[in-house]
């Protein structure tokens, strides 16, 4: 019974190797090369220039939640006259 289950797993796993194509050199074309920088680069554009409009927006979103993590309950110069008058 478990010769028989061996040969059987065997088998199997022969017959699958059989289904694996063999190795071969792969090859990249020069202008899928060339073609891959300038979409890469494209993007690198637009999100250095997204970055570049939202810059105030993302530092002070930076800081808030660097203040929300710290605990700093620091008022606003605003709350800061309301409390004094």
């Amino acid at each position: 019974m478990k010769n028989r289950i061996l040969v059987h797993s065997l088998l199997v796993i022969l017959g699958c190797l059989m289904l694996v194509p063999p190795a071969s050199a792969a090859y990249i074309d020069p202008n899928t090369g060339g073609m891959l920088f300038q979409v890469l680069a494209a993007i690198f554009g637009v999100l250095s220039g997204l970055v570049l409009i939202f810059s105030g927006r993302i530092k002070m979103t930076f800081f808030r939640i660097m203040r929300y993590f710290s605990g700093s309950k620091e008022s606003t110069p605003a709350q800061k006259d309301e409390s004094k008058g």
